[in-house]
C-alpha cells in the first residue's frame, strides 16, 4: 500500500518513505487539531481531510484522501494519453454527509454534485462558502427558488426545456441574485426514455433561449451517456459545435460535462472539460433517496 500524502508540512510522501502507519498517526493528529479549532484546511492542502461536522458522523479520511489522490492521477494520465486539457472534477457527494464534504474540501476539492435541492440547500448552508455547487438531478420548477437561494456559486447542469430556464431566470429575479446562474442544457445523447434531457435535434433552440435570458449563463451542455456507447459522448461533441454554429462563438468557449466514475477516462478522450465522479472517491451510496 502506498504511503498517503499528508497535510501541509509533510507534503507528498513516496513509496516506502513513511510507514502507512506514521502517516496515519500523522493525519490522527492533524485531525484532532483541526477539530478542536475549528479550522479548516486551506486549497491546495495534499490530502488530509476534516472529519467533524454538526449533521453527520466522520468519514475516515484515509480513505477519501487516497481515493482522491488516486483519481486525481487517472485524469492526468487519461488527459495525457489523448492529448487533452485535464477536465474539471466534481466530486458527487449525493446521499453523503456533509463531513464527507469537508474532507474532500480539505484535500483542495471545490466543485461538488448534488442531485437533490435539499440536500444541496443544506450543505451549502452549514459548509464552505467557497463550494461551488452543482445540481446534476432532475430538476422540478417549483423548486427552482429554494435551489437559486442556496449559493451564490451554483452551477445546474440539468437545464432540459425552455420552460426550466424561464423558471429558474424567474427565480433569479425573486432572489436578487448576485451572480448569474451558471447553465448547462442537458442533452440525451442516448435515447434512452428512463433519462431526461433534451434530443440532439431540440438542443440549439434551448441553448439560444438560456444564452438570451439576463440571469443564466450558458456555460455548455451536460450528458450522461451509456457505460461503454462512445457515440454518446461524440454526439454531444457533434451539439456543441452545432451550438457554437447558431450563437456565433468559438466551440472551445462551450464546455462538455460527459464521464463519471464508470466511463470518464473515455469521456477524456473525446474532450470532456468537466468529469462528474462520486463513488470512486466517496465509496458505495446509500439506497435510500432523501427528500428532495
Amino acid at each position: 500500500m502506498r504511503a498517503l500524502e499528508v497535510y501541509m508540512g509533510i507534503g507528498i510522501v513516496g513509496w516506502g518513505v513513511l510507514t502507512v502507519a506514521a502517516v496515519r498517526r500523522h493525519i490522527g493528529a492533524m485531525a484532532q487539531r483541526q477539530i478542536s479549532t475549528g479550522a479548516l484546511a486551506p486549497a491546495g492542502a495534499a490530502a488530509h481531510c476534516v472529519a467533524e461536522s454538526s449533521t453527520a458522523g466522520p468519514v475516515e479520511a484515509t480513505d477519501i484522501a487516497s481515493n482522491m489522490e488516486a483519481v486525481r492521477m487517472r485524469i492526468t494520465a487519461a488527459s495525457k494519453l489523448h492529448a487533452r486539457s485535464e477536465p474539471r472534477l466534481v466530486a458527487v457527494s449525493k446521499t453523503k454527509p456533509l463531513s464527507a464534504v469537508i474532507e474532500a474540501y480539505g484535500c483542495g476539492q471545490r466543485h461538488f454534485g448534488e442531485n437533490y435541492v435539499q440536500e444541496l440547500v443544506e450543505k451549502a448552508v452549514e459548509g464552505p462558502k467557497d463550494i461551488i455547487w452543482h445540481f446534476i438531478g432532475h430538476l422540478q420548477r417549483n423548486k427552482a427558488k429554494l435551489l437559486v437561494g442556496a449559493s451564490e456559486h451554483l452551477v445546474v447542469e440539468t437545464v432540459d426545456s425552455v420552460k426550466l430556464a424561464d423558471a429558474i431566470e424567474k427565480a433569479c429575479e425573486s432572489t436578487q441574485r448576485k451572480r448569474p446562474v451558471e447553465v448547462f442544457v442537458q442533452v440525451n445523447t442516448s435515447g434512452e426514455e428512463s433519462k431526461s434531457g433534451v434530443s440532439p435535434s431540440e438542443c440549439v433552440d434551448v441553448a439560444k433561449h438560456v444564452h438570451e435570458l439576463e440571469n443564466l449563463r450558458l456555460r455548455g451542455l451536460m450528458t450522461i451517456g451509456r457505460s461503454g456507447q462512445e457515440e454518446d459522448f461524440d454526439a454531444l461533441v457533434h451539439c456543441r459545435d452545432e451550438v457554437a454554429k447558431a450563437l456565433a462563438v468559438d466551440a472551445k468557449s462551450l464546455e462538455l460535462s460527459m464521464g463519471m466514475s464508470s466511463d470518464f477516462e473515455t469521456a477524456i478522450a473525446h474532450g470532456s472539460t468537466s468529469v462528474r465522479i462520486g463513488s470512486q472517491i466517496f465509496g458505495a451510496r446509500e439506497k435510500k433517496k432523501p427528500v428532495v
